[in-house]
Formats: structure tokens, C-alpha cells, sequence
């Protein structure tokens, strides 16, 4: 199932689960660009949180950021981008939802801060 994010059904719970019709939601909700129409997110839910990939695009339609989550919870390599098409930000998260690195770049590509952590 697929839903826009502005649906009036659409509720977050008191633990901040996705809520649709009075049930724990499972899909993906999709945001859009109120001038435009424009898809500009995509998120996967099991049972109320977030689970699978997360996707963000500009309204022009260039990548804006994407990663993964498991039970609520950040997995994996999530990636932003800037605006120019560069990318800005990389950040590494260990099982727990705990980050590992992250590495930033300037809007013109300069790599401004690497670091790692112990998780």
C-alpha cells in the first residue's frame, strides 16, 4: 500500500508509530512538493515504523538523501547530496542504530570532516 503523507487518516502514535485508519501502518508513504506535485520522499514502514529504504529527492528531481532503517531504527549507509548534485554527507551506522563515521564534503566537493567511532 502506498499513501500520501497528507492524508487526514494518516496519525503518528504516542510512540511515534505510523497510524492509517486506527491501525499500525505497513507500506510506504509518499511526500510530495505542494507547488509542484513532484515526488520528493518515499519511506517504508513495517507495522508502524520506518523499515526498508528511505529516499529524498529535490523537487527537481535530483537525489537529495537515502538510507535504510530496520524496526525505526537507522541502518547501513545513508547518503545526502547538495543541491548541485554533490555529495555532502555519508554517514555509517552500526546495528544499533549507533553511527560509525561520518564523512562531510563542501557544495564543491572538498572533503571536510571524516571521523569514526567506536560502535
Amino acid at each position: 500500500m502506498r499513501i500520501d503523507v497528507a492524508d487526514p487518516e494518516l496519525d503518528r502514535g504516542i510512540d511515534q508509530s505510523l497510524i492509517y485508519q486506527g491501525e499500525l501502518f505497513t507500506g510506504e508513504t509518499v511526500e510530495k512538493d505542494s507547488r509542484t506535485g513532484q515526488v520528493v520522499a518515499v519511506t517504508a514502514y513495517a507495522d508502524g515504523l520506518e523499515d526498508g529504504p528511505v529516499r529524498e529527492w529535490f523537487p527537481d528531481g535530483a537525489d537529495r538523501a537515502e538510507g535504510r532503517c530496520r524496526r525505526g531504527i537507522p541502518c547501513g549507509r545513508w547518503r545526502e547530496w547538495h543541491a548541485n548534485g554533490r555529495l555532502a554527507l555519508e554517514k555509517e551506522y552500526g546495528a544499533r542504530g549507533m553511527v560509525r563515521s561520518i564523512k562531510k564534503w563542501s557544495e564543491s566537493g572538498e572533503l571536510v570532516d571524516d571521523r569514526t567511532f567506536n560502535a
